[in-house]
């Protein structure tokens, strides 16, 4: 018993991890309508279902179930919490069985405490055990006996040494990757069920990448907080490959900008929101920009800026001039769009952008679309999100508004 009701007063709370017993106990109430028959299902004293509920219900801050005379029933909070529930019990129990089969009656997940899953997670995040260990407030003796048993239960090797200590295995990190998934899971039961009572708060986290259209974004986010002052919004802009991981380990709740899944990432789907045409830039008064017609040799005497080798701008400039006699020079390569438009509004270099990139500057007569439109497929622009994610009423809203705002820019 002293096992269902862990002490989890030395570790430090800037790792929640729920309780799974807790939530397992909460979960056979509701099927069974029961505090009895749960007990009996799951072979945990009355004293200690009920306890769980308590918990839980002090947690959430209201009732999660209805006590009548015929059964314990979820109050409409307690609906709410028990979808996320459920959620994070799957995902703990598809993890754990990626790891290790299972052969016994009962879930891995009950042989797995919850203090184990902070100390994993912990070492996922540090770059030593003795970092991890200071982070959930234990010693490192303690760390490593956590450690330890986890790795005892599943039978794999979630650990391997080098040269600066321990670390996690591809398993371990694989492993930490879709536990920390499971518990993004119970950080939006809040924003779910104050959403009951008509409020829409909450946090979403919004990855962008370089050239993706900012304006979209920005024009998004206003709405939202305009129309929702409690909701929380951050924004992180990086490469493809830096934002699809943190995607994937649920650092951001979604990616804006080209669509490049590559075709391992089965976990992530991708929804189309535009086409994105290219065009070529230059500074307002730039010779070329009061042409009626460029043509490929007057875009040769000038030097360009680009993106770096690989990137898929990159490949589409390179097709631009397949075939030319001559190639302009590239003076400078970046894909920060800050950088590029400073650069082009006060010199004479050109680069090629997507039209939407470029709509405010070309409004406040920054920069000109030269009159030469490249013979290259339009860039596919649109929303990536993890495929089993469900969004919390706030980010689904968020979503909205960039669809609007989406379809009104086509």
């Amino acid at each position: 018993m002293t096992e269902f009701l862990e002490d989890e007063s030395t570790l430090s709370q800037n790792l929640a991890v729920p309780n799974i017993r807790h939530l397992r106990a909460i979960d056979a109430v509701a099927r069974n309508a029961s505090v009895s028959r749960a007990s009996a299902e799951i072979n945990l004293s009355q004293p200690a279902v009920t306890q769980a509920i308590a918990k839980m219900e002090l947690n959430v801050g209201r009732p999660l179930f209805d006590r009548r005379q015929n059964g314990s029933y979820p109050t409409a909070a307690g609906e709410v919490f028990l979808h996320r529930v459920r959620r994070f019990l799957d995902q703990i129990d598809r993890a754990l069985s990626d790891v290790k089969s299972n052969e016994g009656s009962k879930p891995l997940s009950w042989h797995v405490t919850s203090a184990q899953i902070r100390c994993l997670l912990a070492i996922a995040k540090s770059t030593s055990f003795s970092q991890a260990a200071r982070s959930v407030g234990i010693s490192t003796a303690s760390l490593h006996r956590a450690a330890r048993e986890i790795e005892a239960t599943l039978q794999r090797p979630l650990y391997q040494p080098t040269k600066y200590g321990l670390v996690l295995s591809p398993v371990g990190l694989e492993f930490a990757r879709k536990i920390g998934l499971a518990i993004r899971e119970m950080e939006a039961v809040e924003d779910d069920i104050r959403y009951l009572d008509g409020v829409e708060s909450g946090r979403i986290a919004i990855g962008t990448l370089p050239m993706s259209g900012a304006y979209l974004i920005g024009a998004a986010i206003a709405d939202l907080t305009n129309q929702f002052s409690e909701a929380r919004v951050s924004v992180t802009n990086s490469p493809y490959n830096i934002l699809l991981n943190s995607l994937r380990t649920g650092s951001i709740d979604v990616i804006f900008g080209v669509l490049r899944r590559p075709e391992w990432a089965t976990d992530i789907s991708e929804e189309p929101l535009f086409s994105d045409p290219y065009c070529i830039v230059s500074r307002a008064g730039h010779p070329l920009a009061s042409q009626p017609a460029v043509s490929i040799s007057d875009l040769t005497d000038y030097d360009w800026i680009v993106p770096g080798e690989g990137s898929p701008r990159r490949r589409q400039y390179e097709a631009m001039f397949e075939g030319a006699e001559k190639r302009p020079r590239i003076g400078i390569e970046t894909s920060s769009l800050s950088t590029i438009r400073s650069i082009v509004m006060y010199s004479d270099r050109l680069t090629l952008v997507n039209r939407h990139e470029v709509e405010v500057e070309e409004r406040m007569k920054l920069l000109s679309v030269l009159k030469w439109s490249p013979d290259l497929p339009p860039m596919q622009k649109g929303i990536t999100t993890r495929s089993d994610w469900l969004p919390t009423p706030v980010q689904s809203r968020f979503l909205n508004l960039l669809r609007a705002h989406a379809r009104r820019a086509v």
